[in-house]
């Protein structure tokens, strides 16, 4: 066994930002993650098949007292794993995945992945206003910053395959392979590169087709044939932007609302959201879990407007309640649902030929995209979701509108964002800041220079004898990095050891100091130490490879030269 993970780690222990075998891990990526998906996949539709029957998410069908009390059970089991669960592995979720890509170079700990899956199970499974999306993004995220890690691959490419196992875990869960792509690279990764689409389209694509071989191909949403009637309904899709957008705003306000509830225990506020869930299923039961089935209905049926007025108000706050009092679960699905429901409103109010249900299925699009800052995720994901091809078109248009006035207008954050915020997390957005935070000083190390203590008893000519470039001196307790010509020059000067030491002092000027590290840093964090004095650069830990030299000039090349910075 122990062999077979030899050869394992040495197959990827020699890559690089090479394409192929990047690509080859990202297959790895995708397998591994859609096999984990496909447990929680079979382990959810089983739970739900217990309440709901064949039609897994019948949650309307259940005794109203069913209704009441499944979130309510499922907050006291979720207290109960809390409580079960050290401090350091409650950690779940996107926002936890981004806070680990931008501080946590990548890594995400074991023991998050196995309480994420758990916790998953019994938000889902009980009925909470929660999605699958945000549980799947972690679970395949950290699935892959496993593999990552077990390969010993350095923090740039832990990084993209998080982006990997964030677009198979999609692509399995909802057989979206294009929307788990986009999803990936634009609200986890944040960027587009022409590097990382091969890898994450492999992944992906991987994912998909491992969880349709062994799942079946069965969509979550049933496909639809909407399209535009007619050019002169353009002035009520802009009017239906302009609605989604209010909504998201409102969304967005209400969530914040509960992070800022002054209930300092956990317990106390899991027991609210599933109160507060319970409670407003009884009004308007559609709201409990995914709600893809009541979807399913408004885009092909439909449903009187005052009808998906209630289910949209009701909506709001249970899953406002759900995500800001800390329910471990996604918050694609239920931004869906409330676009639906607010693009159906708006199909039976605006003025307009187009069929109702294609308002309906535009505004899915809006709310995903004005809540997540994802545009074009959000249109993929309909796109996949209803096979309709023909609304592309309107869905911009109201899309375009709805961030407009989400983003722009009232100047809302992307969701993760606000979470990230409230757990004293603030992310760098700008692109220049964002690509220097994710990047790591261990990725430019060098580790060709010679050491000498200058405390001790060694001798600077043994030092000197293979003819080093650079040489690290270490005097009073600090590191100095020095030419090895100045210090060859320095030894035929001075053939007596203490005027040659006094000359040496004289040398090492506070521009020669280097930063020793304890750990890794990002190349941002690296810039800000070097403004604040003067330095030559860093000495770092580099895994097993030792220590590792990173110098100014080292940064200023790769932040100047083309090609430097990948």
């Amino acid at each position: 066994m122990s062999s077979a993970k030899h050869r394992f780690r040495r197959l990827f222990s020699g890559l690089s930002d090479n394409l192929l075998p990047l690509v080859l891990l990202g297959v790895a990526t995708g397998l591994a993650a859609s096999l984990v998906m496909i447990c929680f996949l079979v382990l959810l539709n089983g739970l739900l098949g217990v309440w709901n029957g064949a039609s897994l998410e019948d949650f309307e069908s259940l005794p109203r007292g069913w209704q009441l009390g499944l979130p309510v059970a499922g907050s006291l089991l979720l207290i109960l794993l809390y409580r079960l669960t050290p401090a350091s592995a409650q950690a779940v979720g996107l926002a936890y995945v981004l806070e680990r890509l931008q501080f946590g170079q990548g890594r995400l700990p074991a023991a998050n992945i196995g309480f994420q899956f758990l916790a998953a199970l019994i938000a889902l499974g009980s009925g909470h206003s929660v999605g699958r999306e945000g549980p799947a993004v972690h679970l395949g995220a950290g699935i892959a910053s496993q593999l990552g890690q077990y390969v010993h691959r350095p923090p740039s490419q832990l990084r993209l395959l998080v982006g990997c196992g964030t677009a198979a875990a999609i692509s399995a869960a909802f057989n979206t392979p294009l929307a788990g792509v986009l999803f990936a690279m634009e609200v986890v990764l944040m960027e587009y590169s022409l590097l990382g689409f091969a890898p994450i389209i492999a992944a992906a694509v991987t994912a998909s087709a491992v969880s349709g071989l062994l799942l079946g191909a069965e969509p979550i949403l049933l496909p639809v044939t909407l399209s535009l009637a007619s050019y002169r309904d353009i002035p009520g899709l802009l009017l239906t932007g302009v609605g989604i957008g209010l909504t998201a705003v409102l969304f967005h306000r209400l969530v914040r609302l509960f992070l800022r509830l002054p209930l300092p225990s956990r317990d106390g506020r899991l027991l609210l959201a599933g109160l507060l869930a319970g409670t407003l299923a009884l009004a308007a039961p559609q709201i409990l879990g995914s709600g893809y089935d009541t979807i399913n209905v408004i885009l092909g049926e439909g449903l009187p407007w005052p009808v998906l007025l209630l289910i949209l108000a009701a909506k709001l706050l249970a899953t406002a309640a759900a995500i800001g009092l800390g329910v471990p679960g996604g918050q694609i699905a239920p931004t869906l649902m409330l676009g639906v429901c607010a693009g159906g409103i708006a199909g039976a109010l605006v003025p307009g030929t187009s069929d109702p249900g294609l308002y309906a299925l535009l505004g899915m699009a809006a709310m995903m995209g004005a809540v997540l800052h994802a545009p074009l995720a959000a249109l993929a994901t309909v796109l996949e979701l209803s096979l309709s091809a023909e609304a592309m078109l309107p869905a911009m248009i109201v899309v375009l509108g709805a961030n407009l006035v989400c983003q722009h207008g009232f100047r809302q954050p992307s969701l993760v964002i606000t979470l990230l915020r409230a757990r004293g997390r603030v992310l760098q957005t700008h692109p220049l800041r964002t690509g220097l935070a994710q990047r790591y000083l261990s990725e430019l190390a060098g580790f060709r220079f010679a050491e000498f203590d200058a405390d001790g008893s060694g001798a600077l000519a043994e030092v000197l004898h293979g003819g080093p470039e650079q040489v690290v001196v270490r005097l009073g307790g600090e590191s100095y990095l020095v030419g090895g010509d100045r210090l060859a020059a320095l030894l035929q000067e001075h053939a007596e050891a203490e005027p040659r030491e006094r000359a040496l002092r004289r040398l090492l000027l506070p521009r020669r100091r280097l930063v020793e590290l304890t750990g890794d840093a990002s190349l941002l964090t690296a810039i800000k130490s070097l403004q604040q004095e003067e330095g030559a650069g860093f000495l770092l830990p580099v895994g097993r490879q030792g220590l590792g030299l990173v110098t100014r000039a080292q940064l200023v090349e790769v932040l100047t030269g083309e090609g430097g910075l990948h």
